[in-house]
């Protein structure tokens, strides 16, 4: 089922009252088009008649690919509406990989990721690794694609400010032998403050 509708708003910046499509779930297979939207920065967006500024609107979304076996819900809020989004996954039964992310442009990066045909899990760790690595563990490093043949993964990695997106790339090796440690992660958080836990018990296990 797609749940949609109107909401009206106003804008940030000037107060402007306006009617926006609000789409609160998407389902890739009977809905393809949500899925190109949300890709595309498209999605569940105010644009501002009166001084054109666009913004993002904070709203849960449940993101399904039914042929990936694949849910993903936005859960803006704070821990006390993750907490309560897992226990609604815990309770319906659901199959399949479920994952939990506090924005849209969230979603937006584990869906490259599924769509590139990588683990989420292990792309967290090769982030931690990379970033690490440069002495930068604060910074935001985003997925961007995979290039299979060049052997690289491709990124965009923004200042400290969380600002001036700048593309980056890596060997693919880090994310391969990660990726041939285990089989998919059944945690639903799967983000930074996870990646550096596994990491750590990664490294006990080591030793």
């Amino acid at each position: 089922m797609v749940i949609r509708g109107t909401t009206r708003v106003s804008c940030p910046a000037c107060g402007e009252p306006a009617e926006v499509e609000l789409v609160q779930s998407i389902n890739t297979r009977t809905h393809p088009t949500d899925k190109l939207r949300l890709l595309a920065g498209e999605l569940n967006v105010l644009t501002c008649d009166a001084c054109d500024k666009r913004t993002q609107l904070a709203s849960d979304v449940l993101f399904h690919d039914p042929d990936a076996d694949y849910y993903c819900h936005v859960v803006p809020g704070g821990e006390a509406a993750m907490r309560q989004a897992e226990a609604v996954f815990s309770s319906i039964g659901a199959t399949g990989t479920q994952r939990l992310v506090p924005s849209l442009n969230a979603l937006v990066e584990k869906v490259k990721i599924l769509d590139a045909g990588l683990s989420d899990w292990a792309i967290e760790m090769t982030k931690v690794l990379l970033l690490a690595s440069i002495s930068e563990l604060d910074r935001v490093l985003l997925f961007a694609a995979v290039d299979r043949d060049k052997r690289v993964l491709r990124w965009v990695l923004f200042d400290e400010d969380g600002r001036a997106p700048e593309p980056v790339s890596s060997s693919l090796d880090p994310y391969d032998k990660l990726a041939a440690r285990a089989e998919d992660v059944a945690e639903r958080r799967v983000d930074r403050a996870w990646a550096l836990e596994a990491i750590k018990a990664m490294i006990a296990s080591t030793n």
